[in-house]
């Protein structure tokens, strides 16, 4: 006969009616700390203090809930139930297994954060907040603070509305603590349902994208100075975007593989229709966008488009979070993933005001803390510095330098036709002239510290001599009448024909010289056409002791 053995042979796990602040953090039970007399067991494993701190949840002693109040906390603990148990039948059906992919346990994003998976019924994050990379809790670094907007007091204030108004979806992942250094194997990401990457289409294998890989760093790379190539290994971006992988293997492709181009772009189109219908929001999503306008086709269009949503998800996911020391005990590749999204914003500040001085648009990303202390980015990131850093900080104040003086042309232009004009035209631009020739000066011994190549100092020289040649074309404009143009007119039209003629020089000489001339993105192409133009049309405005024969001798060659 079996007797039940005593409930007094084992000793009773004792719960503590308050949590430590380990376990509170953890939102786990706090076992064995007898009320702060001792350690409790997760403690005691790990090694750390055992602290208990008095919370400060709940309402004051002696008030009572009001009978609406006790009704909301009924209905917000019913919604939480439903949606618990919700999310736990669904996990099976909504969340089925990619028979692609391995399972929870050895996923793809091990040793990351889960705040890396997607979180969709295909492994891709729809639009809500559970897909923001950023931990709503340092959200105040990167935002306005205040609480006087109404989406930030709603979340502030009471969970209930932010659970009606903006619930979140719980991903099928399971969070893994986060490795410090970069994993030696990282699996693919999960692809959608019915999307492929230039892999597993059968385009090409992994040692090809390898070699595609190389040949992006060492050729398309320097003309946008994005990626990292000790961090952007093959691996590594395919682990966290598809879109990203695709859109690169179609660059490669484009100059090194032109039969596979065609195919890679459609998978690369089709990648980011559905990250924009579902609303992918992650550094690489954005880094994918600005790839597919650097070297696009000529009939597409879509380059302002693509970069004005980079641009919102940017400061919605706080790339521009400015932080004034590094992180305590950052390791090397927590700095490098760290750098990775200050650059994406620094490139894409320095494309947004691109677009706005060749389409005479509005700029979207304004000048906020970070860009303000860029001037020293490129030294913060260890030794040696790398000169694409160099180049990223030089060309975000070469843009400041631009879109100061624009600002000041636009508003002359705007109050001429009243006849009120109150802007100096030749006193900016000798003042921009004055800050661009100290900007020369500053950025050339940046990089001789970085221990620039001969194409360093081209390509900033390139960008340096068109932002003049553009910005002294104000001061030649055709609204100014022939007779009271005055010595500053002169200056500014030799100042415009000697930059044009220097820019043509350099895509024409340097770039041929270095091989890269076919390599420039669509920003290289429009300056070299704008040079060319300009110097076309100068030919009618000359000076008249200078015949048009002189100056078409002199222009000529470099066209």
């Amino acid at each position: 006969m079996f007797t039940k053995p005593h409930s007094s042979s084992k000793t009773p796990i004792v719960r503590n009616p308050r949590a430590c602040t380990v376990c509170r953090a953890a939102k786990m039970k706090c076992v064995g700390a007898e009320d702060g007399l001792k350690s409790c067991q997760r403690c005691k494993r790990t090694g750390v203090e055992c602290v208990f701190e008095k919370h400060r949840r709940g309402r004051k002693p002696g008030s009572k809930l009001s009978e609406a109040s006790k009704m909301l906390r009924r209905l917000e603990k019913g919604l939480n139930t439903a949606k618990l148990k919700q999310s736990d039948s669904s996990l099976s059906t909504v969340f089925p297994a990619d028979p692609r992919t391995p399972q929870a346990e050895n996923t793809q994003f091990g040793g990351l954060q889960s705040s890396d998976a997607y979180g969709s019924a295909d492994g891709y994050a729809a639009s809500s907040v559970s897909s923001r990379t950023v931990d709503p809790e340092e959200e105040e670094d990167g935002e306005r603070s205040d609480e006087k907007f109404p989406a930030k007091l709603i979340r502030r204030e009471n969970s209930f509305f932010r659970t009606i108004l903006n619930p979140e979806h719980k991903s099928p992942m399971l969070p893994v603590p986060r490795n410090p250094y970069l994993p030696q194997s990282l699996r693919p990401a999960p692809l959608p349902i019915g999307y492929n990457d230039p892999i597993t289409a059968g385009l090409i294998n992994e040692n090809k994208a390898k070699i595609l890989f190389d040949a992006i760093f060492l050729r398309l790379n320097p003309f946008i100075n994005l990626f990292d190539p000790a961090l952007h290994s093959v691996a590594y971006v395919r682990s966290k975007c598809p879109l990203l992988f695709t859109t690169l293997i179609m660059a490669g492709c484009k100059f090194f593989e032109p039969s596979l181009y065609k195919e890679c772009l459609r998978l690369a189109n089709e990648l980011a229709v559905r990250a924009f219908a579902e609303g992918w929001k992650r550094v690489e999503v954005i880094q994918a966008f600005s790839c597919l306008t650097y070297w696009r086709e000529q009939e597409d269009n879509r380059t302002w488009m693509y970069i004005g949503y980079a641009c919102r998800m940017a400061v919605e996911l706080g790339l521009n979070r400015y932080h004034a020391k590094p992180p305590a005990h950052e390791s090397d590749f927590q700095l490098r993933e760290r750098r990775n999204r200050e650059r994406t914003y620094l490139v894409l500040f320095v494309h947004d005001r691109s677009l706005s001085m060749q389409t005479g648009r509005h700029w979207m990303l304004p000048e906020d803390d970070f860009i303000r202390h860029s001037e020293t980015w490129h030294e913060q990131g260890g030794s040696p510095i790398r000169c694409e850093d160099v180049i990223v900080s030089a060309f975000t104040q070469l843009r400041r330098i631009a879109t100061e003086a624009t600002d000041m042309f636009h508003t002359n232009r705007s109050l001429s036709d009243g006849g009120n004009s109150q802007v100096n035209i030749d006193m900016v631009l000798k003042n921009c002239n004055g800050k661009l020739a100290v900007w020369t000066s500053t950025w050339d011994h940046e990089m001789r510290k970085a221990n620039g190549e001969s194409f360093h100092f081209s390509f900033t020289n390139l960008f340096c001599l068109y932002s003049s040649l553009f910005l002294n074309s104000f001061g030649v404009q055709s609204s100014v009448p022939p007779a009271n143009r005055t010595n500053s007119h002169v200056r500014a039209l030799s100042a415009c024909f000697e930059n044009a003629l220097n820019v043509l020089g350099i895509a024409s000489k340097d770039f041929r010289e270095f091989g890269v001339l076919r390599y420039g993105q669509e920003t290289t192409s429009v300056m070299t056409a704008y040079s060319a133009i300009f110097l076309l049309k100068v030919i009618n405005v000359l000076p008249p002791n200078l015949s048009k024969v002189d100056a078409s001798t002199l222009v000529t060659p470099q066209l």
